[in-house]
């Protein structure tokens, strides 16, 4: 009997931190003020797709093709017998990239051997929809050159999208992201950040974390609000993110998801990250204070971050917006927004990542500390300059 509740009592310190992210996250999904900012946002994204699809119904000019080939023509027609509103302009293979240029076209349709089929656009948002018409004529011309044979039928039945001038493609595509990005990371950072900072001073005001101190490790306490509210932000931030993906497939920039959906999932990664490494310090600050009414005073160096991030997010440019895609936090949004442009690959994007999980492992050891020495401090709020002599 004796070793049995011995062996519970060694074990209850690792499972405890499990217990209070349950908590945490059953105090969520119980709150209706978190529903109905959910559902609230999400029905906000679904009602501007709607939107913007309506207002692309309602142009009426339909998009100029430039064609150098009787075959380019065909892929036109076939556009337009599948609903799509383009016709063809007849350029000299010569001035073809020229006359996008000069706006007497809005796309340029052409096709070689080696390359297959190539769209050049201005913009990435005024690529024309013309995958479908491409594949229908390439079949079957293969099918005519090749007979039966299904991989000789389906080679270069794909269109890849050039844009001609790489400052400004997709430049509106790039913004909305980036700024979705930017407005995601700020919203669910302190929302969530200051529910962190908010529940331990709570706790700390009541002398309920007293109570729980004595039964609970004070680190396994910490744990447990950081990943419950981790954990949360993270899962609101996936279903924001496949909401928009999916409302954007019905929408006259589905041509988008491919460019846009892999550069998503590297945000969420950074996101993860990112969050993780101002939780800790979240709940340092709610530790630093006496009263809710002092969060004010404490949490405004985190709070003044993330409104930096969501800035520069949305205003930084060339090479101040490399310099940021490499910096903690600042990269959660800078790096996804580089990668849409084409402007940084896969390999810069780990290398950033991994010093976002470095400072991550610095700013949870920092937090842990300002949390565990100002937690049980209640006759004063603990100034900056203590927490960073105490945490050190």
């Amino acid at each position: 009997m004796t070793a049995t509740a011995s062996s519970t009592q060694r074990r209850s310190p690792r499972s405890a931190w499990v217990i209070v992210a349950k908590r945490e996250i059953l105090s969520q999904l119980q709150s209706k003020a978190f529903w109905v900012g959910t559902l609230s946002t999400i029905a906000i994204v679904v009602v501007a797709f709607f939107v913007s699809t309506l207002m692309g119904t309602g142009a009426g000019d339909p998009t100029r093709i430039a064609v150098t080939s009787e075959q380019g023509a065909a892929v036109v027609a076939q556009a337009q017998q599948d609903g799509r509103n383009v016709e063809a302009v007849r350029v000299d293979p010569a001035s073809v990239e020229q006359t996008v240029r000069d706006g007497e076209a809005d796309a340029a349709l052409t096709f070689s051997e080696t390359g297959g089929w190539t769209l050049a656009v201005m913009r990435l948002m005024d690529t024309p929809d013309l995958n479908e018409a491409v594949r229908t004529v390439q079949i079957e011309s293969n099918a005519m050159a090749a007979g039966v044979d299904p991989s000789a039928m389906l080679a270069n039945s794909t269109v890849s999208v050039v844009p001609l001038d790489g400052d400004e493609s997709g430049a509106m595509a790039i913004f909305v992201a980036t700024f979705a990005f930017s407005i995601l990371f700020m919203l669910s950072a302190v929302s969530y950040g200051m529910q962190i900072a908010q529940s331990v001073v709570t706790e700390k005001e009541s002398r309920i974390v007293e109570i729980l101190a004595a039964a609970v490790p004070i680190r396994s306490l910490l744990v447990g609000k950081v990943v419950g509210n981790t954990l949360m932000a993270l899962g609101q931030v996936l279903l924001f993110v496949c909401t928009a993906l999916v409302a954007l497939s019905f929408s006259e920039y589905r041509s988008m998801i491919a460019l846009i959906a892999p550069v998503a999932g590297w945000f969420t990664l950074f996101f993860l990250v990112g969050f993780a490494s101002l939780a800790c310090l979240w709940a340092g600050a709610g530790a630093m204070a006496t009263r809710v009414q002092d969060l004010n005073q404490t949490t405004t160096p985190l709070t003044m971050v993330v409104m930096l991030v969501y800035f520069g997010g949305i205003m930084a440019k060339g090479t101040l917006a490399e310099i940021l895609s490499y910096v903690p936090i600042a990269s959660t949004v800078m790096m996804p927004g580089r990668l849409l442009t084409g402007e940084a690959g896969w390999l810069e994007a780990l290398l950033a990542l991994a010093v976002s999980v470095g400072f991550m492992v610095v700013a949870i050891w920092f937090g842990v500390r300002i949390y565990r020495r100002g937690l049980l401090q209640t006759n004063a709020v603990m100034s900056f300059k203590d927490a960073f002599t105490r945490a050190s």
